[in-house]
């Protein structure tokens, strides 16, 4: 089995306030997680170094992190990051930014598993209608052709912005992928929307998919984290 979890860690300010990638850190090993993708990953405050902020999300030495910065300063980095036990094979980065909205980018990390490589993609996806439909419409064209290309099982997750309860804005996604429903995970102390979300390859058999909700995740981030438990087919 392999777990994989999902994370909007809001720039790692918890709900109480306090910046603590340590205490993230700590959780995510706890979970047995083998690969996590993260959205809001910044290391740019300068009272910081990007150094220990890595150290930290990655429990020391228990991950290695994947980064991929949205918008790059002096001082660090915002946008999306991987961290994987396994060894890291390929890594690509998307643009999906829109003109006059946040930088937004898709990740892409192949990996190599004792079942052979397996493809995560992250994203986190913009707050307008209008630029996620767009997102959502390069994201679709990109992994078709990703899955023409490569037979890598490939599992897509992130932080999707879409709020709207009748949205049929995956329909194309659903038809590439297999949808799996988490539930309402933000906010994370009293979830209403269900923004982020969770795709796998027809390939991949999906033994569990949930959001993880306690007195540690409602108050560490504004949005819960997912986990996903996944059996990989034998290469």
């Amino acid at each position: 089995m392999c777990r994989v979890i999902s994370y909007n860690i809001h720039s790692g300010v918890g709900r109480d306030k306090k910046h603590d990638y340590k205490r993230i850190g700590q959780f995510l090993k706890s979970t047995g997680a083998d690969v996590v993708l993260l959205q809001e990953m910044d290391t740019r405050p300068s009272n910081r170094e990007t150094r220990q902020d890595t150290i930290d999300i990655c429990a020391n030495n228990t991950f290695q992190l994947v980064a991929a910065p949205a918008i790059k300063e002096k001082d660090g980095w915002y946008g999306n990051a991987i961290l994987t036990k396994f060894e890291v094979l390929s890594k690509e980065v998307i643009d999906i930014s829109q003109t006059g909205r946040q930088p937004r980018n898709v990740q892409l990390v192949e990996v190599n598993t004792e079942k052979g490589s397996f493809t995560v993609v992250n994203t986190h996806k913009g707050l307008k209608k209008l630029e996620r439909r767009s997102q959502f419409s390069q994201l679709h064209s990109f992994l078709r052709e990703r899955l023409k290309m490569h037979s890598s099982p490939l599992l897509l997750a992130g932080d999707f912005n879409e709020w709207q309860f009748f949205s049929k804005a995956f329909s194309a996604l659903n038809k590439l992928l297999v949808p799996h429903k988490v539930g309402a995970t933000f906010p994370s102390h009293f979830p209403v929307f269900s923004l982020d979300r969770v795709w796998v390859s027809q390939d991949i058999t999906v033994r569990s998919a949930k959001k993880v909700k306690n007195t540690q995740t409602r108050t560490m981030s504004d949005h819960l984290p997912v986990l996903i438990d996944i059996e990989l087919p034998t290469r």
